[in-house]
């Protein structure tokens, strides 16, 4: 009898174990959530001003599946362009897109003073429908000379087949190389500090914090699919301790390092 209550406890004891263990392991994959979301919506996010640039400098051309409309073209006033890129989807800057993106602007990126006002018309990047309003502000620039951006992030919403992401922020980017070629953005470098909060799909609340500016260099467009070579951001919720995302060290790769309780983790952006 005593025998079969031992074996009995060893049984109980080891799928309780188990489970504990799958709760330890949810809950980690859980706690990543709003690290790896956050990580899809930036990197969209620069891919859609990686396409405005590019409209910008392409209007007036069109080709393949996209249709661009330039409206009230006067150097006066702010101009109106619509990138097109029809009903389906369509492979463009190796990426797929489909329905529009509308661009207010004043002045080229490089112009100083521009301000480029981008929204969304039933847009989707990579099948994610992608909603809510960019707004990027030519500052002049700084004492060493260097164009400097306001970045302003307001009610950026994707809609992915697992849910939907938020993200609020406000950045201040640093062209630091480039800038005497300009309507070639392939061979533009800029650094990037700045703040934001969202919503990940997960319903978990999460602020963003860059800790160690950021480095884009925009030559990855051509070798890799991510452009944020190195730097540091932090994020953090109510319910979990801060993870740090450390972008790495000057490689064109889409890699970043997640650290939560001094334990390590690997996300690879999609």
């Amino acid at each position: 009898m005593k025998t079969k209550i031992l074996i009995l406890t060893l049984i109980i004891t080891s799928i309780i174990s188990c489970k504990d263990d799958n709760v330890v392991e949810n809950l980690e994959q859980q706690n990543l959530q709003s690290s790896s979301d956050y990580l899809l919506i930036e990197k969209i996010l620069i891919d859609i001003q990686r396409i405005v640039e590019h409209s910008l400098i392409s209007n007036g051309i069109t080709k393949n599946c996209i249709i661009y409309t330039l409206k009230n073209n006067d150097p006066l006033n702010t101009d109106t362009l619509i990138t097109d890129f029809g009903d389906v989807n369509c492979l463009h800057l190796g990426q797929l897109n489909r329905g529009k993106i509308v661009t207010i602007y004043s002045d080229y990126i490089h112009d100083s003073s521009a301000i480029i006002n981008n929204t969304f018309d039933n847009f989707y990047l990579n099948n994610n429908l992608i909603q809510g309003n960019i707004v990027l502000e030519n500052l002049g620039v700084n004492i060493n000379q260097d164009y400097t951006y306001n970045l302003e992030i307001n009610n950026l919403s994707v809609t992915t087949h697992n849910g939907i992401i938020n993200l609020n922020a406000n950045y201040i980017k640093t062209l630091i190389d480039g800038a005497s070629t300009k309507y070639k953005y392939l061979d533009d470098i800029y650094l990037i500090i700045g703040s934001g909060e969202g919503n990940a799909v997960n319903n978990n609340n999460f602020n963003i914090q860059i800790t160690d500016s950021l480095t884009i260099n925009n030559a990855c467009f051509e070798s890799g699919k991510c452009v944020i070579i190195e730097g540091k951001s932090t994020i953090s919720t109510d319910i979990y301790q801060d993870r740090e995302l450390d972008y790495g060290n000057n490689l064109c790769d889409c890699k970043v390092n997640i650290e939560i309780n001094n334990e390590p983790y690997l996300i690879v952006i999609d």
